[in-house]
Parts: C-alpha cells; sequence; structure tokens
C-alpha cells in the first residue's frame, strides 16, 4: 500500500523551476558571484574602474570622459548623474566595491522583472531565458542589466502613485544612458498625462542639478556637452570599423557590403516601423498590446545603436521574455529561441576568437536573431485586434457564464 505523500514534502526540481521564485534568483545571484571571483582572480576589473572613477572625477571636477590610463583603459559613456549611481560602491575597495555592484545590477532587473503584469511562471521564464545574457552583463561589470530595469520600471509603475515613480525612472535612464528615452513610447498609456509630464520636468530638473551639489554647476553644464561629443565619437568609431558594430545596422552593412549604410537611414526606417503599432490607438488600454510594446521598446534601442555589445543585450532579452509568453506558434518559439540563446553565449567569439575578429560579420550576426524577434513583436502589435480577438471573445464568455 503505497503512503499518501506528505503535504510538506519538497517540491520536485521541475517544481521549483516553474514555481520558486527563490530558485530562480538564488541561479541569478551564483551567476553574479562566479563572475565577480572570476574578476577578482583575474584582475579584470576594468570596466567597473572606468565607472567608480566618474565620482572622482565629479568631485576633482575633471573631465567624465577623457582617457586616465593610471586608473584604467578606455572612457566613460555615461551621462553626470551616473558619478552619483556609483558614487555608494566607489566607497568601498575596488574589490569590495566590485561585489556590491554586480549585485546591485543583478537583484535591480530581478526585482524589475517581478513588477510585470504576468503571471509568477511567466516571470521565471524571463529569468531563465535571461541566464546566457546575465553572465555577459556580470562577466563585463556592467550597468546594462540596470538600464533595462529603469525601462521596465517605467512600464510598470506608469499609472501608479500618479505617474511620480514611472516619470522618474524615464528621466533617469535618459540622463545616465540614453537608451532610456525608449521609454517615452510608454506616454500613450498614461492615464493622467498633464501631471505625468510636470513629474518628467520636475524629475529633469533634479538629475541635471544634483551632481552640482558635489561639483559646479558650470563643470557638470559642460560635461553634457562632452558627453555629446562622446557619444559621436564613439559613434564615428563603431561605424568606421575600428569597433565592433553588432546593431543590426553593423550586421546588414557587413552583410551585403554596404559601408556606405548611413546610421540615419537605418534609425529613420527603425523609428518608422517601431511607432507603426501605436496607429492602434483602441488597443492602448489593452495589456498585452502594452506589453508588446514594452518589448519592442526593449529592443529597439539596441537593434540601432552602434554601441551595442554583446553584454548590452540583457536589455533586449527581457523584451525576448515578453515574446516568448505571448507568442503561441510553437514552430517560432521552439527553434527562434534556442538560436537566439546560442548566439546571445557569442560562440564565434567564445571558440573561434580569431576567425571572428577577422570575419566581423560573425561578430555583429548577435543581433540577428533579436531582429527577427522584433519584427515579429511588431506585427503581433499591429495585427492585434485580429490575433487576440479569439481570445478577447473567450474571455468575455467565461465572464458572461460566470455572472449566470
Amino acid at each position: 500500500m503505497n503512503s499518501p505523500s506528505h503535504p510538506n514534502q519538497p517540491n520536485s526540481l521541475l517544481s521549483k523551476l516553474n514555481e520558486d521564485n527563490r530558485f530562480a534568483l538564488s541561479l541569478w545571484l551564483a551567476v553574479t558571484l562566479f563572475f565577480v571571483i572570476d574578476s577578482w582572480i583575474t584582475q579584470r576589473l576594468n570596466n567597473y574602474l572606468i565607472f567608480e572613477n566618474t565620482f572622482r572625477n565629479l568631485l576633482h571636477q575633471q573631465s567624465f570622459y577623457a582617457l586616465y590610463p593610471a586608473f584604467h583603459e578606455d572612457a566613460n559613456h555615461y551621462g553626470p548623474i551616473f558619478s552619483l549611481i556609483v558614487a555608494p560602491f566607489a566607497a568601498l575597495p575596488n574589490w569590495l566595491g566590485l561585489l556590491f555592484w554586480n549585485l546591485f545590477n543583478c537583484v535591480f532587473l530581478f526585482k524589475a522583472v517581478q513588477t510585470l503584469p504576468v503571471s509568477q511562471k511567466d516571470r521565471l521564464i524571463f529569468c531563465y531565458i535571461a541566464i546566457p545574457c546575465l553572465i555577459e552583463s556580470m562577466l563585463n561589470q556592467q550597468f546594462n542589466a540596470a538600464a533595462g530595469a529603469l525601462i521596465i520600471l517605467n512600464y510598470t509603475q506608469l499609472n501608479k502613485a500618479k505617474g511620480f515613480w514611472s516619470a522618474m525612472f524615464m528621466v533617469l535612464g535618459v540622463f545616465v544612458k540614453l537608451y532610456g528615452i525608449v521609454g517615452m513610447a510608454f506616454f500613450f498609456f498614461v492615464k493622467d498625462k498633464p501631471r505625468y509630464i510636470l513629474y518628467s520636468l520636475l524629475w529633469a530638473i533634479v538629475f541635471f542639478t544634483l551632481p552640482m551639489l558635489f561639483s559646479s554647476p558650470l563643470f557638470v553644464t559642460d560635461s553634457y556637452f562632452d558627453w555629446f561629443i562622446s557619444l559621436t565619437h564613439k559613434n564615428a568609431t563603431n561605424v568606421s570599423g575600428e569597433g565592433i558594430d553588432m546593431s543590426i545596422m553593423g550586421f546588414f552593412r557587413e552583410l551585403f557590403h554596404l559601408p556606405v549604410l548611413t546610421n540615419s537611414i537605418c534609425i529613420a526606417i527603425g523609428s518608422i516601423l517601431f511607432t507603426i503599432p501605436f496607429l492602434n490607438y483602441k488597443c492602448y488600454n489593452k495589456k498585452r498590446f502594452q506589453l508588446l510594446m514594452l518589448s519592442s521598446a526593449l529592443l529597439f534601442p539596441i537593434l540601432f545603436s552602434t554601441g551595442a555589445e554583446d553584454c548590452t543585450f540583457i536589455i533586449s532579452i527581457a523584451g525576448v521574455g515578453i515574446w516568448y509568453v505571448l507568442e503561441k506558434n510553437k514552430v517560432l518559439k521552439y527553434i527562434l529561441l534556442p538560436v537566439l540563446l546560442i548566439t546571445a553565449c557569442d560562440f564565434p567569439l567564445l571558440f573561434f576568437p580569431e576567425f571572428s575578429k577577422s570575419h566581423r560579420i560573425l561578430l555583429s550576426m548577435l543581433s540577428f536573431p533579436y531582429f527577427l524577434v522584433w519584427i515579429r513583436v511588431l506585427y503581433k502589435a499591429f495585427m492585434y485586434k485580429k490575433i487576440f480577438k479569439h481570445d478577447e471573445e473567450d474571455a468575455l464568455l467565461r465572464t458572461t457564464l460566470q455572472t449566470l
């Protein structure tokens, strides 16, 4: 006779994978800690040293965007307010600051995903899908995980507290890293638009002036002009071939051997495609439509940025997760996602570094599966009424039956 199962019997591994939020967070933390230890051992702290040096530059009124070979290689490309974000970590010894910096980025994105208006199971799917990109982000000590969290929170807090916090996340995203500007697209979903505009202006004033408390108004104002020059130079370097352009623009330039394919043309076409689904103004109050546009907003800035690197796709992978849970075409789900995750691991550079560097298309191809997902998301959003009509009819029928 079989004994009845004890109600407190531990869940199976499969159950944990599907339901246990703590298990997923533990995996994220394990990935983070592993690469922090790897950075300690190999002394690969360069990106973190760039970041923590920005606070020192703020205090000493030294350019945020100059080269400082005595401290680190390369240069900073974040806005002046970023120096205050990194300040608590810069106050610690570098080895400890790096630990808390990576943990901050990891946990911030994880918690942001938990605010998405989907089921707990779907949120966990996002978390597991994101792990290859999380590895790249933690390996490079990047802020991109937090940048993605700002975009997600911009949407999920949109109509909470009258949009006060949503406006903060949007403006902070713009002032730190221009990717956050895509959050302006969520303005169409705002209920109290005048108040949201007012909050955005107030937060813009706060983030513009806050660094002045630790420096001077003239230095901070000049730093914004320097920031523009820095980003312009970095873009020119990536397009010229000196850097690695992993954007979809770089991919098509390499694929068709069209160095004359300018960013302005590609971004103009991409921007038009991005805005087309907003013609469905009657769908603005539909949660699934909003989630599709959030997915598009997470994918778009990386696909059309010449500053895109393997570690920046942690921003877009959340958009892929949203597409995945809304996608009903199983062929697309079970073919496109594995291809995307394999390329997300940057396997050509990992296994064939010299060959990949001499054949740049192998590096820029990283963006192509994300581009296919983005096109599919745009199609689903544009055809929303037709695609989701039966689902809404079924939901209406269930509601009707429950009231009888």
